[in-house]
């Protein structure tokens, strides 16, 4: 009688990001540009907000979305450049579009809000505000569709994770058994 067993486990890791580093080909990119735009325009819009005084008036609200929308851009912006992503765990092509997606309603309230109030009391900073405002709208606009046909693209593709590592485990398990009838 013979028993024969064999086992065998092979182990395969895959590295799938390059870890956080700077990504200068990033800063050729669209995505690229449009975030810097972003960045510039909505600073401009701060700034332009801040030059007359009109808090009462709707000031304040104005400042806060040009100056939050600048900042996540930023965040957003240095994450892209340094690779950051890959290294983090969630679906970050949906997060960053929803965040835009959010921003832009913002940005849209702002701008109608600095479109009546310059109109009302025709303020060149309020004016200048609601231009450069709707500049970056227009930008928030282009770069929110551009993540969300990234993000339907990744919902179909299954390595569309946000990076790390792969493990494939193989086992395999072969017995053969060789009996002999006893009288």
């Amino acid at each position: 009688m013979s028993t024969e067993y064999v086992e065998r486990t092979e182990t395969t890791t895959t590295s799938t990001g390059d870890g956080i580093s700077l990504q200068s080909g990033y800063l050729r990119t669209l995505k690229a540009y449009l975030k810097i735009g972003e960045m510039v325009l909505c600073l401009i819009a701060f700034i332009c907000s801040s030059v007359d005084w009109w808090v009462p008036l709707g000031q304040g609200w104005a400042q806060f979305v040009f100056i939050s929308a600048l900042i996540t851009t930023l965040i957003f912006f240095i994450f892209h450049l340094f690779n950051v992503f890959s290294k983090l765990p969630g679906p970050w092509v949906f997060i960053e579009f929803v965040y835009y997606a959010v921003y832009c309603v913002l940005i849209f309230i702002a701008v109608i809000v600095c479109l009546a109030r310059g109109a009302q009391y025709n303020h060149g900073g309020i004016i200048a505000a609601t231009v450069f405002g709707m500049a970056a709208l227009a930008l928030y606009c282009v770069d929110t569709f551009f993540m969300y046909r990234e993000w339907q693209a990744s919902k179909y593709h299954a390595g569309s994770s946000a990076g790390g590592t792969a493990t494939t485990t193989t086992t395999t398990t072969q017995s053969s058994y060789e009996t002999r009838t006893q009288y």
